[in-house]
């Protein structure tokens, strides 16, 4: 039994060195992650960001919606992550058009632009930081529903005398022949034998704590801060008694507060490390799942509802719901969901019902859902841009009009579709990840879509999704490539190793060994006594 306490030490000591910087970067990353408001007035300039990161053509969703005033087709609106931007010359040039939205950069998103026209054009702007609204001409948002870090709103369309907006949980409606546009949240049924649970949320909810809610937030802060002195103290058990013998052999003497120090750092790592192995194993184990190409395991698999482990609201769309859009055809409101795509009538009047359409659609959802050529249907997504027909129930590529014979979701696209724009004079163009607004069906760019100044030199990322950059490696992509998949993966492996290898070693250290005699060192180690010591004990961190 002893040789493998000694394998197993060795491995202790030297995966714990090898995952100290990761361990402590994942670890506070993760913390404050958990508390977007805390950190959503922060964000980071662009010097500080990877090439890759810059805002260039538009890309990163930089721009995904382009709407035009119906009287005058040079006033146009563009949104996407970096805001809200206007137009006076048709689509060619822009400026920012934020004044009234919130300061924060992480809540400033936005997803979807919509003008009601009437006596005075209303314009709607659905965004991470709530729903607002602007009375055009004028140049001020104001809020007419609130958001949270946990409701961000999607889409808008109007249905009849009826407006409609969807965030990825609820459905808010106001009728627009009231005097006063008020909303109210309806309460929409879904059609399904039993509820389920998606295992990718499953796994993310119980990674960060948000399962519990409030209190699973906190703890698992908690169990963030112990990696984090995990990761010092096992950094300094193993410096200090090298830093000690140099001494010795100088003949210098010790430093009592050091050697203090180094007591009660070796002391609480074991406790700490001990009492906190299950949670830690909970975090390393789950994100181990949460990059491909594990990832890949969980996409189509569900449990129950019932074996959820934590609270889930009542609300069957709770941060399900990806897109949505009314299909005047059939009359019908199209959902697309975390578990499919959602068919029901426009008055709610009955249950959804699920549904599908031959046309891949990536796991994170479609980025593109609306009409397209007066009865057809146009999907888009990190797989593609698809053109439905709805006569023959097939979709084509609108890229090179290519057939959809495969609608497999895990593989993205080498176009990764984010948005699509229609100019007032017909040209079309779809926004890709990566590289940006491109021109599609034979469409000129012309000068359309000039990127402003202060995207290309001025940009700053917000911080939260800076640190979740960080925290799912990709930021790493920059450096090490393809590789860069693999680091969340490794890293998670060799924490489940470095928890396992120290809960046996103290076992071991306790109980396995009768003789007592590593006890015996372990105490003079921690009295200081180190030029005595076996080099087997020298370094249990």
């Amino acid at each position: 039994m002893h040789w493998l306490f000694r394998k197993s030490k060795w491995l202790h000591k030297f995966a714990g060195l090898v995952l100290i910087i990761f361990l402590m970067w994942m670890s506070i990353s993760g913390i404050l992650m958990n508390h977007p408001d805390m950190i959503a007035g922060y964000s980071v300039p662009q010097w500080l960001l990877p090439s890759d990161y810059h805002i260039k053509n538009w890309n990163r969703s930089a721009m995904t919606r382009l709407v035009y005033s119906p009287s005058d087709s040079m006033l146009a609106f563009g949104c996407g992550k970096s805001g809200i931007w206007k137009s006076e010359d048709g689509g060619r040039t822009f400026s920012a058009f934020m004044e009234g939205l919130p300061k924060s950069r992480l809540y400033r998103k936005s997803y979807d632009l919509f003008i009601l026209d009437g006596k005075q054009q209303q314009l709607f702007a659905a965004t991470n930081g709530g729903l607002y609204i602007c009375n055009l001409p004028d140049s001020r948002w104001q809020q007419l529903i609130p958001g949270n870090h946990d409701e961000s709103f999607l889409r808008i369309q109007q249905v009849k005398n009826q407006l409609l907006i969807f965030s990825n949980s609820h459905i808010y409606k106001a009728d627009l022949n009231a005097p006063d546009l008020k909303f109210t949240q309806l309460e929409v049924q879904r059609n399904e034998p039993q509820r389920q649970v998606s295992l990718v949320r499953l796994f993310f909810d119980v990674h960060y704590g948000k399962a519990w809610g409030l209190p699973g937030l906190l703890f698992f802060d908690l169990i963030g801060l112990i990696i984090f002195f995990l990761s010092i103290s096992a950094f300094y058990a193993w410096y200090f008694p090298k830093k000690r013998r140099r001494e010795q052999q100088k003949k210098k003497p010790g430093k009592r507060r050091e050697r203090l120090f180094y007591k009660y750092l070796f002391k609480y790592h074991l406790k700490i490390g001990v009492a906190a192995a299950f949670f830690m194993a909970i975090v390393a184990g789950t994100g181990l799942f949460m990059r491909p190409p594990l990832l890949a395991a969980l996409a189509d698999g569900w449990i129950p509802a019932s074996a959820y482990p934590g609270f889930l609201e009542e609300n069957p769309w709770d941060r399900k719901i990806h897109n949505a859009m009314y299909d005047a055809i059939e009359d019908r409101i199209l959902i697309e969901a975390e578990d499919g795509l959602w068919s029901g009538p426009s008055d709610f009047s009955r249950a959804f019902e699920k549904t599908t359409l031959k046309v891949p659609i990536f796991v994170m959802g479609a980025t593109v859902l609306q009409t397209y050529a007066q009865h057809d249907l146009l999907i888009g997504s990190f797989s593609g841009l698809f053109h439905w027909q709805r006569q023959s129930g097939e979709a084509y590529s609108l890229r090179n009009g290519v057939k959809v014979t495969d609608t497999k979701t895990l593989r993205p696209s080498k176009f990764m579709v984010t948005g699509y724009l229609r100019t007032y004079d017909g040209r079309e163009f779809m926004n890709t990840h990566e590289q940006g607004i491109i021109p599609i069906n034979d469409s000129k760019r012309g000068d359309f879509f000039q990127q402003p100044a202060e995207l290309m030199s001025g940009y700053r990322m917000p911080l939260w999704n800076y640190l979740f950059e960080i925290h799912n490696a990709r930021i790493f992509e920059t450096w090490i490539g393809a590789f860069h998949i693999l680091v969340i993966p490794l890293g998670s492996m060799l924490f489940l190793l470095v928890i396992f290898s120290g809960v046996f070693d103290w076992f071991y250290l306790k109980w396995g060994n009768k003789s007592g005699r590593v006890h015996s060192l372990i105490e003079k180690r921690q009295n200081g006594a180190l030029p005595k010591m076996k080099k087997e004990t020298e370094s249990i961190v």
